[in-house]
């Protein structure tokens, strides 16, 4: 029953595992065994992908889904969405007969389920917002039933061993394991190296088989009952085997105890215990340990209770008794005091007028370095704050300046509530730990948000509205919710819906497109090979302005370069070393000198060697 638990939870993180691991497979290459395949990008009847800053959409044209199997909830996707991100128009069409109005319109990432196997052909149409461009994109999956399999039973080893799990051997077949969730990699082969507990199963050709399989592996057990003690009368004690799973049998004198626990409590007269531990994998491990009472009765000892002490704090247990004459910690030390400078469980046993023992145990924690770390804030009028100092146990004093209402000035109370402006601090003690913090809590009577009326922006270039003030949230009239809106050109009416605890507001622009009195050009291809012609990426043309910014990206996002001063420009290297040749993109920033209007433009350009 455990088992078949186990098979499912795992079979439903091994669908996730595919999906997310999948590759995306461009022109000539071969199909992953996640299910993506090489696809082909064809472009609507006398269309072709704007140019205006746009990507090469053949670089993005792959789709992907992340099953195979018939009756399974197989998510298709694409990655065309990288080069466009806000589509006007998404269209999918599974090629199911039986789908029929269930082909999905509008859905970037659709679920479909293929109920018999086949092959299918399936295809994308999306057009880019604001343009008429569209990209279709078409491919094929071939749904298939799960292969009927059986791994066999789970398998149990020991610690510094591994096994090898074999998969169906099918000629041709694409495999893969769910052996990420537990290595973060995929292995692809028809065996699987295992070398760590886990619940495995795999794919074939995109679809799962029917089994899984547990591979635990415990670590080898380590008892320790803590050697042989004659013990005062009455003074019990814990004999602890504690180790991870496994089946537990305790003997004393022979005589087999009704009792599996990991710790068993020794009592008057005592004698020989054994305790024997069957881990699965390992095997059978035991240890002896002879407890016997001697006649006089335990003194009045203890080691005071469990402690939390402050960072680095330095702390010293006390074992000293009248009538000790010898002591032994758990490091082997043998006076009667004990410094702790670290975290741990400390026990010790005191020898009482050298007839017996008594011994006693005590946890020791450490405060972390966290602390109180409060931020002057503004409320809206009306509102009220919660302040919350919670470091665990103990006891908190809170101040208002001025006060706030009686009820509130208490002691001992970790949350606190503000209604009122002031200065507030808290005092907190936590073990043996101070802590003290303040802060200023200012009224805000109204939502602060500000949109520029009416604006224009150079033709050409990449301009954007922020919205500026104290909002919590923006809402655009598209439904973005960012503070910056990109605006296209030829630009138009914008609003906003600015919005936080204090109210909201409705904000409007008008962003008109015109010349600017400096249009830099920029060119898209140089050839730094020391000829003395076009050695160097700079600006064609130079004109009035300020603020002059220029960066250089390659095609993985790296920055190869960047400046400050239009009249210095790129000379091809990167680290000092030539950098290699193809497309890089540039970004150019400069105010205008007379229209003062802040201009930004992009674009791509050609390294040639």
């Amino acid at each position: 029953m455990m088992k078949s638990v186990l098979r499912r939870s795992v079979f439903i993180l091994l669908t996730g595992m595919l999906f997310m691991q999948g590759r995306v497979i461009g022109a000539g290459h071969t199909p992953s065994s996640y299910g993506s395949a090489h696809t082909t990008s064809i472009y609507g009847a006398g269309h072709t992908p704007s140019m205006h800053g746009a990507p090469n959409y053949e670089n993005y044209d792959s789709l992907f889904y992340n099953s195979t199997c018939i009756n399974t909830s197989i998510i298709f996707g694409t990655n065309i969405y990288d080069s466009l991100p806000f589509p006007s128009v998404i269209s999918w069409d599974f090629g199911d007969p039986s789908s029929g109005i269930y082909n999905s319109a509008g859905v970037m990432f659709p679920v479909h389920v293929y109920t018999s196997p086949g092959k299918y052909y399936f295809s994308l149409m999306v057009v880019n917002g604001g343009t008429t461009d569209t990209v279709r994109l078409k491919d094929s999956i071939t749904v298939v039933s799960p292969l009927t399999y059986n791994f066999g039973p789970d398998i149990y080893l020991c610690q510094g061993h591994d096994t090898v799990l074999q998969a169906p051997i099918i000629a041709g077949a694409a495999y893969a394991w769910n052996d990420a969730v537990i290595d973060d990699t995929t292995t692809t082969t028809d065996t699987l190296w295992v070398k760590k507990s886990g619940v495995f199963t795999v794919s074939i050709n995109g679809c799962g088989v029917t089994d899984s399989i547990g591979v635990f592996i415990s670590d080898t057990p380590r008892l320790s009952l803590g050697g042989n003690h004659v013990m005062c009368d009455s003074a019990n004690l814990l004999l602890n085997a504690t180790n991870q799973n496994g089946q537990y049998t305790w003997t004393l004198n022979g005589t087999v105890l009704p009792f599996t626990g990991g710790q068993l409590e020794t009592t008057y007269p005592g004698g020989t215990y054994i305790v024997s531990l069957n881990v699965p994998g390992c095997g059978v491990h035991a240890d002896t340990a002879v407890i016997t009472y001697s006649a006089p009765v335990k003194p009045a000892f203890s080691l005071g209770g469990d402690t939390l002490l402050c960072p680095n704090e330095v702390y010293t247990l006390n074992a000293e008794i009248p009538g000790a004459t010898a002591y032994k910690w758990d490091d082997q030390s043998t006076g009667g005091q004990l410094t702790v400078t670290q975290p741990g469980t400390y026990w010790v046993f005191v020898t009482y007028n050298g007839q017996c023992q008594v011994t006693d145990t005590v946890l020791i924690t450490y405060r972390g370095d966290q602390t109180l770390n409060f931020h002057d804030t503004a409320i809206c009028q009306g509102g009220f704050l919660v302040l919350n100092a919670d470091f665990g146990q103990g006891t908190y004093a809170w101040t208002g300046d001025p006060p706030q209402r009686g009820d509130q000035e208490q002691t001992g109370q970790a949350v606190y509530y503000v209604y009122n402006p002031g200065k507030y601090t808290i005092v907190a003690q936590v073990g043996q730990c101070n802590y003290r913090d303040s802060l200023n809590v200012t009224f805000d009577d109204s939502l602060h948000a500000y949109l520029p009326k009416d604006t224009t922006a150079c033709n050409g270039a990449d301009f954007s509205l922020l919205v500026v003030g104290n909002p919590d949230t923006v809402t655009w009239q598209d439904g973005l919710q960012a503070l910056r809106y990109p605006v296209p050109q030829p630009g138009g009416t914008y609003t906003a819906i600015a919005k936080n605890g204090c109210g909201l507001d409705t904000l409007t622009s008008v962003v008109t497109f015109g010349a600017c009195a400096c249009n830099l050009i920029m060119p898209n291809a140089f050839t730094p090979n020391g000829d003395g012609r076009n050695d160097v990426f700079l600006p064609l043309n130079f004109c009035k302005m300020t603020s002059y910014k220029v960066t250089i990206y390659d095609r993985f996002g790296v920055l190869i370069y960047q400046s400050e001063n239009p009249e210095l420009g790129w000379d091809g290297t990167f680290n000092g070393k030539p950098a290699f040749p193809g497309n890089y993109v540039w970004m150019v920033s400069y105010v205008t000198a007379g229209a003062k209007q802040p201009v930004i433009k992009k674009g791509n350009l050609v390294l040639i060697r």
